[in-house]
């Protein structure tokens, strides 16, 4: 039986490493945030919630979404915990959310479609995807997890639950090849252009 899955991609950060809007920098003929956001869009998850916080009107005006839901975190500033709530408060029905971090552009359909794939069959309390160099992006968390995490305190909450506790409940779904990059500061960007085949600030 098919359980309803939802995709977040938190876009509230105020990229303070970066100096700039890093969302909004240019990748290929898309934004950071918008090559991420269609990665998620095209994968079978039911819905998509895209979360905004800093800089919300202009990354909203940004965006090229075709099936998302937007909304705004106005404690954006309490970090990517409240962002999530946020989404799941959006949401009641679904029964998992699948977490994308929006500021990272190499994100694969295939990884999240693997995700909804074992929820369907095994209804895991949750699953991370586990790579070649790293654990990372994208988690999926089940309505149970997502309680247990609401009640945690601190920062790095849902690192903490759930990869460095070592939670035997969390599900870890092997993926070849690398983590997704990160687009945190002007050297990972520029990194990434690079890897990319692309010119500083996308230009050429």
């Amino acid at each position: 039986m098919r359980g309803l899955t939802t995709g977040v991609v938190l876009a509230a950060g105020a990229a303070e490493r970066m100096g700039e809007p890093k969302l909004l920098l240019p990748l290929h003929d898309r934004t950071v945030l918008n090559t991420t956001l269609a990665a998620v869009e095209a994968s079978h998850v039911d819905q998509v919630i895209v979360v905004t916080g800093a800089n919300a009107e202009a990354v909203e005006a940004s965006l090229l979404a075709v099936r998302a839901t937007v909304v705004r975190n106005p404690d954006y500033r309490r970090g990517n915990m409240s962002s999530f709530l946020t989404a799941t408060l959006t949401d009641p029905d679904a029964e998992a959310f699948i977490l994308v971090a929006g500021d990272q552009p190499t994100t694969r359909t295939d990884v999240i479609d693997a995700m909804v794939e074992l929820w369907n069959e095994d209804r895991p309390w949750a699953v991370v995807a586990n790579y070649d160099d790293r654990i990372a992006n994208p988690f999926l968390i089940s309505r149970p997890a997502l309680e247990d995490a609401a009640e945690m305190t601190g920062e790095r909450v849902l690192g903490r639950l759930l990869v460095e506790s070592g939670d035997d409940r969390v599900a870890r779904l092997r993926i070849a090849g690398p983590a997704p990059r990160d687009v945190n500061t002007p050297e990972e960007y520029a990194a990434l252009l690079s890897d990319e085949g692309l010119e500083a600030r996308g230009e050429g």
